[in-house]
């Protein structure tokens, strides 16, 4: 399972890592699907994961919508 969530123009891809698939981390992609930032650490939650990548990727809105609503 791989979740997906837009920033204006930056699209950030949620995959599940690890042995168990257990531990989450987010890569941001351009418009041209280039990679601009990768999370630097797993995660144990999805939510984690999603509120790392808005603190690295300046989302102030702070919605806790997530990838779910992509």
């Amino acid at each position: 399972m791989q979740s997906f969530s837009n920033t204006g123009s930056v699209k950030v891809q949620f995959m599940p890592v690890g042995r168990h698939r257990r531990e989450w981390m987010w890569k941001a992609r351009d418009e041209a699907s280039n990679t601009i930032s990768i999370s630097g650490q797993r995660f144990d939650s999805l939510p984690d994961a999603v509120r790392d990548a808005r603190e690295h990727l300046g989302d102030e809105d702070g919605d806790d919508e997530g990838p779910a609503a992509a």
